[in-house]
């Protein structure tokens, strides 16, 4: 079992990648919300848990939550699972309500 922590900030299309952002811009979702990323973790078939927290490099500004995966097998390294996160949820934003 491996845990690994994703901040949203690594997904926000408001923040440059210099500032935190890991995917590419037509990954990046613009409001992560920690039932979207619940629901998304879900369809996935993944373990995760939200907990509050604030992204160090921008703590003023922060989303106030971060992301546990709790993975059983291996899915790559973290990067892979941050654009398959990534991409989740913007289908999950994409689709009407």
């Amino acid at each position: 079992m491996k845990e690994y922590v994703i901040w949203p900030e690594y997904l926000s299309a408001n923040l440059s990648r210099r500032r935190g952002r890991r995917v590419n811009k037509a990954l990046s979702v613009a409001k992560i919300k920690p039932e979207a990323v619940l629901k998304a973790c879900t369809e996935l078939n993944w373990k995760c848990r939200i907990e509050e927290g604030r992204y160090p490099r921008t703590w003023f500004e922060s989303h106030g939550f971060k992301i546990i995966v709790v993975l059983e097998n291996e899915v790559g390294n973290k990067h892979k699972l941050i654009k398959t996160l990534a991409s989740k949820l913007k289908e999950i934003g994409e689709k009407p309500a």
